[in-house]
């Protein structure tokens, strides 16, 4: 069986499931508790119909989760009556409202058996973990009432990631909050239940403040449409270009099984890829023979200026290098010459879909294909300068086929496993030396908690994390300020740019062992730059170094940390900016070393911006250039902008 068709029979299992469990969750919560379901569904009910239903366009789940105002209603639900009723009050209440919301039967039913599953175990874990339905004594119940609510949210959030088909982890603070809140409204409620109307005010409040944000984040959304809309709308042969690719990205990303998330940044990468364009002088842009060498050149710079755009808002930077991209080909040609290797999938998504867009649209210099001779163009690319895969899958949509009667099982799964992005890293023992300051407050605070309320064990583990804390946050104080001392030794050293950055490259690697140490000089006109010194054998790719380099210079951050996952193969990287005394950007210090830095490293390096960059900002290019092992080449260019040969599918 074919991967999708076995799709469709999971979601027909899925929805029988879920009718079965809300029926019987409504048939066990009327043989248990009639009063309590009728208060409870009254209360999720209204919190239903005032949440925000969410739009898939719109980049609100790039964000983390989202707090749910029904989440506390559930977690006092499971403790006040019952896992039965809260099923049937957390599954039917999401199944009611979202008709009024445009829903329909079949999503519905999925994320209301999801929920209800979510509380079934919340409550069943509540009793198992010690607790008594109907009764919350504190402090002797909150262990019960914690597990049940992280019980809840981890299975809330699971399942209708599942349902949704996006991967999902709990957060930690939306996740808390929901608890508290749902632990203070069932204690409100056993005590006296009109003591629970106290907290309508609070959840409303919250409410209000999250429906603020969405408003912005919609605003800006708007606003960043609007400036694609205007760039292409400068010609009229681009008219629409960019909300065309953006469903063509969408449709195929959709047909090919991806997850929601996915389709979602794919969507938003076409919607906004050519926003670089606005420094082309239109009349370039419709120019009918060969470009001029200044005229080349900022076509070639288009689409990096499309990447330090997007880079500066947060729901689009992770697409920012797929955008910087668009223009690659697969045998690795393409603006840049970017090898295969490191091309991001979502670029071939755009790669495809802009030069099919590009292929049947009428332009000044050449007619416009017809859609089949488009797909035919993009078959005799295929494997040279598209994705095969993408490619077989996109043709097959166009012509109204399955892409999965043409993609084999194996291509599908491997598109959708590469589609999912890289993970966060999850904290370790390390985080007890890089942020030793949290670990000395939340051990003060504990502290106080147990003094507060009696427990001597608590009080005493709070002190001893605190002053664990205290000594290593004094340590890394200690280490940081030698350090610092160590690096500005270094800048003093008179002489050129060579003798500074040995000696700077010297002080660092006392403290952090370096594999690769570079000085790169920036060229902001032209968003590239060249890598004047260099030092160590573990260089990094030039292409990946640059798209990094170029992004985090819009990002924001003072000083740039990477773990791996912008330059494979280095362990972990950090680039220093260098600005002069008018904080003109001149250049990047880029470190690279197997390990991660030592906590005190990028605190010290982030205190000394400004003698870095003064120092190499005003000291004499260097002449001779120090390396091991020794190139070729004393000075090697990060990207040297030479126009591909081979373009004619290109816009």
């Amino acid at each position: 069986m074919r991967f999708l068709s076995r799709r469709r029979v999971a979601d027909a299992a899925s929805v029988v499931l879920a009718g079965a469990l809300l029926n019987a969750a409504v048939f066990e919560s009327l043989r248990t508790s009639t009063e309590n379901l009728a208060l409870f569904a009254a209360a999720a009910i209204a919190a239903e119909a005032m949440q925000r239903a969410h739009d898939e366009l719109l980049p609100d789940a790039l964000e983390g989760e989202r707090f749910a105002l029904t989440s506390p209603i559930h977690v006092a639900a499971m403790i006040v009556a019952g896992p039965w009723v809260a099923a049937a009050v957390a599954g039917w209440s999401a199944v009611a409202i979202g008709p009024f919301r445009g829903g329909t039967p079949l999503p519905l039913l999925r994320r209301g058996g999801a929920l209800a599953a979510a509380a079934l175990a919340g409550g069943f874990a509540f009793q198992l973990a010690g607790g008594a339905i109907g009764h919350l004594r504190l402090p002797d119940d909150l262990m019960p009432a914690v597990v049940a609510g992280i019980v809840y949210v981890t299975a809330r959030t699971l399942l209708e990631g599942l349902v949704a088909r996006r991967p999902a982890l709990p957060d930690l603070i939306t996740s808390s909050a929901a608890i508290g809140l749902g632990v203070v409204l069932a204690f409100a409620a056993l005590r006296q239940v009109w003591l629970a109307i106290t907290l309508v005010p609070v959840l409303l409040l919250i409410e209000r403040l999250y429906s603020r944000v969405v408003a912005l984040r919609r605003e800006m959304a708007s606003a960043l449409e609007t400036f694609a809309n205007i760039v292409d709308e400068r010609d009229p042969s681009t008219y629409g270009h960019s909300l065309r690719v953006a469903r063509h990205v969408h449709d195929l990303a959709r047909a090919l099984g991806l997850p929601a998330t996915e389709v979602q940044r794919l969507w938003w990468a076409g919607r906004l890829h050519d926003l670089g364009k606005v420094a082309v002088d239109a009349a370039v842009l419709r120019k009918p023979g060969k470009l001029s060498p200044a005229e080349w050149g900022t076509v070639w710079r288009a689409p990096r200026l499309s990447a330090r755009l997007l880079q500066r808002f947060r729901f689009a930077a992770q697409q920012a290098q797929a955008v910087e991209y668009q223009r690659e080909r697969y045998n690795g040609g393409g603006y840049y010459r970017v090898n295969q290797e490191n091309i991001p999938l979502a670029a071939h998504f755009l790669i495809l879909a802009d030069a099919y867009d590009a292929m049947t649209t009428e332009k000044p210099f050449r007619r416009r294909l017809t859609r089949e001779e488009a797909l035919q163009e993009i078959e005799r690319g295929s494997g040279t300068q598209f994705h095969p895969v993408i490619a077989k899958a996109f043709v097959a949509l166009q012509r109204r086929q399955d892409p999965a009667d043409v993609v084999s099982l194996e291509d599908l799964a491997a598109i959708r496993d590469a589609s999912v992005p890289p993970r966060p890293s999850v904290a370790g023992p390390a985080v007890a030396s890089h942020r030793a300051e949290l670990v000395a407050l939340a051990g003060g605070g504990l502290c106080l908690v147990g003094l507060g309320t009696g427990l001597t064990p608590l009080a005493a583990a709070g002190a001893v994390v605190a002053l664990t804390g205290l000594k290593l946050w004094h340590l890394t104080r200690r280490r940081a300020a030698r350090f610092g001392v160590a690096l500005d030794n270094a800048v003093r050293v008179p002489g050129d740019q060579g003798h500074i950055f040995g000696s700077v490259v010297d002080a660092v690697e006392q403290a952090w062992a370096l594999g690769y140490a570079a000085l790169v000089k920036w060229q902001d006109e032209s968003s590239a730059g060249v890598i004047e010194l260099e030092r160590g054998g573990e260089a990094p790719s030039e292409t990946s170094l640059v798209s990094w380099l170029l992004r985090e210079a819009e990002s924001g951050a003072e000083v740039a940390v990477d773990d791996g996952r912008e330059l494979p193969g280095t362990g972990a990287a950090v680039a220093i900016p260098l600005r002069r005394e008018n904080s003109a950007l001149v250049g990047f210090l880029v470190l690279c070393g197997p390990d991660q830095p030592p906590a005190h490293v990028v605190p010290a390096l982030e205190s000394r911006l400004g003698p870095l960059g003064v120092a190499f900002g005003e000291a004499p290019e260097a002449v001779v250039v120090r390396q091991q092992p020794p190139r070729e080449k004393s000075e090697r260019k990060l990207d040297r902008g030479r126009r591909p040969q081979a373009r004619t599918l290109e816009a």
